[in-house]
């Protein structure tokens, strides 16, 4: 994503984020439409195009740079799944609500998820773990470990250009997982 789209970007979210606040269903709708049109236009001053929508609880965005290579964004309603991640989900859990995004460029892929788990950091940090070193072969596995529950777990494909880390980190009550996903496109 350029510099002026992530401006726009920015510049139209504050905006929208501010209009939003205390105001009613039609004010909230005409701030969405006028977002997403400061965004498409943001994009048009340097001859890409932009379809913009930030409607239905979250915020999907696909560009198509002056080049005419397309890039898109999904966040807050993305829907994650395990496949795509290329790790299972900690039983019990699943991508909290507005907890996951999605950005595909002509170069690759980022997915991102945060879940809770109501068990201990550690047992959550094992079955990472163990997932992990079951796809070892022919990658890096590394393991780091802030202390006091808090883990970064890593699998990374030189070969591939991709790698899949998971962050447990102990929360007041259980465990809180991040996992984050990124895969290069092959060219």
């Amino acid at each position: 994503m350029d510099a002026s789209l992530r401006t726009s970007l920015a510049a139209a979210l504050a905006a929208s984020l501010a209009l939003f606040s205390g105001c009613g269903k039609v004010q909230e709708s005409a701030a969405e439409k006028a977002a997403e049109k400061a965004i498409e236009a943001g994009m048009a001053k340097d001859g890409g195009k932009a379809k913009v929508d930030l409607g239905g609880g979250g915020m999907k965005i696909q560009t198509t740079d002056a080049s005419g290579k397309t890039s898109q964004m999904e966040m807050g309603s993305a829907q994650v799944t395990e496949a795509e991640l290329g790790v299972p989900f900690y039983p019990g859990t699943k991508p909290g609500e507005g907890q996951s995004t999605k950005i595909s460029t002509p170069d690759g892929n980022a997915i991102t998820t945060a879940m809770h788990s109501d068990d201990a950091a550690e047992k959550v940090a094992e079955f990472f773990r163990q997932k992990l070193k079951a796809q070892s072969e022919g990658k890096q596995f590394t393991e780091m470990s802030g202390g006091g529950g808090n883990y970064t777990l890593m699998l990374a494909d030189e070969k591939d250009k991709g790698f899949v880390q998971v962050h447990v980190n102990k929360a007041e009550k259980g465990s809180d997982i991040m996992i984050s996903a990124h895969r290069k496109v092959e060219k």
